[in-house]
């Protein structure tokens, strides 16, 4: 082997994800698990072992023979997946994963190979279950012993924050100069590496400001954790909270909960949806594909948007109707101020007509009648 060259390894693979999000690291290192269990039961063997044979067998046999054994072992794997019960989708995920993991072990697969000789299962697309606001309220009420916790689903779900960057917001990230708090997402916790602003409803701010001051500046707001924000954690927490009250309802095609930490993120852009457009859903929760308008308002008026959304993401009726009758009240308000503004313009055109009236008599304009 030469000086220059080094055999690639598991191990420098993994070594790779240091930079990535840390939800996609755990969902990479998730899949070469898998991929390593299957080589175990499947061949007796070690994934790396299967990709020197697979180069072997190029290098001694050809091309064709190489790419017989190669599509088949992938096709094993599929099936194989599917006999652990694992969904359509998540099999093409994980496929998406190894495809890379194999290339960097030295065996490239070629995407009209794979279109043509080998099968996945057919994805079957169910219809997404909505959050109902009382399932929010009952799992923010079911963290009374975690008010972190109960922040962190109200967070999610009156900012739009996926959980994994709520998790990574610390102290120093949170603005409290405007009527509501906003959150300043940075580009290194968000998904699309892009960063964003964002506002948190008025009762998801009281909860945080219960514990806000005894925080540093780099502590996280919404986890105990002193590490970066434990995903798996909360993950699990949420599924215990969901077969405590009973809302552990299950899709038929992955098995997984209905109710997931995407439902609270879902809630936020149905509503943002209705009340204002889409593109501002998209906006709001890092989706691309939005109109750049929004990138060019200023925080007034995107807190002026918030505001209007506010009512439809509250989760606690007391909450909704302290905002319903400020919202009354303003405008009782305002229109007392037009009502004073009517009346010293009624009050100044008195003025200036009296005064023009008065000037046209002295010019002999306007002779009055004496009886």
């Amino acid at each position: 082997m030469s000086i220059l060259t080094k055999k690639r390894t598991t191990a420098d693979y993994l070594a790779k994800l240091s930079t990535a999000p840390a939800n996609t690291a755990e969902n990479v290192e998730s899949t070469i698990k898998n991929f390593i269990k299957f080589a175990q039961e499947k061949h007796q063997s070690t994934s790396e072992q299967i990709c020197e044979e697979l180069i072997t067998i190029r290098k001694s046999k050809g091309d064709e023979e190489y790419e017989d054994s190669l599509y088949s072992m992938l096709q094993d794997w599929i099936n194989w997946n599917v006999s652990k019960n694992a969904g359509p989708y998540t099999i093409r995920t994980r496929f998406s994963i190894i495809r890379s993991y194999l290339y960097h072990l030295g065996v490239k697969t070629n995407q009209q190979d794979i279109k043509q000789l080998l099968r996945f299962p057919k994805k079957i697309k169910e219809e997404r279950y909505p959050l109902k606001k009382q399932e929010l309220r009952d799992l923010v009420l079911a963290e009374t012993r975690h008010p972190k916790r109960q922040a962190l689903y109200l967070a999610c779900s009156s900012s739009g924050m996926r959980m994994g960057e709520a998790l990574k917001i610390c102290k120093k990230d949170l603005d409290f100069s405007l009527e509501r708090i906003m959150v300043r997402i940075k580009a290194e916790y968000t998904k699309t590496r892009t960063a964003r602003t964002t506002f948190l409803s008025k009762e998801c701010g009281d909860k945080v400001k219960t514990y806000f001051d005894k925080l540093n500046d780099d502590d996280f707001v919404f986890s105990n954790s002193k590490k970066d924000g434990k995903m798996r954690n909360e993950q699990k927490a949420l599924s215990t909270a969901l077969e405590a009250l009973g809302y552990n309802q299950r899709y038929s095609s992955n098995k997984f909960y209905k109710i997931t930490s995407h439902s609270f993120r879902a809630y936020f852009f149905t509503a943002a949806t209705r009340k204002h457009n889409e593109n501002y859903a998209h906006k709001m929760t890092g989706h691309g594909g939005y109109l750049m308008q929004y990138d060019r308002m200023n925080d007034d008026e995107k807190l002026k948007m918030y505001l209007e959304l506010e009512p439809d993401l509250v989760v606690f009726d007391q909450t909704k109707n302290e905002l319903e009758i400020k919202k009354l009240k303003n405008e009782v308000e305002s229109i007392e101020e037009l009502r004073a503004e009517v009346r010293k313009l009624r009050e100044n055109q008195a003025i200036q007509d009296r005064k023009i009236l008065g000037e046209m008599r002295q010019k002999g304009i306007i002779v009055e009648k004496h009886q």
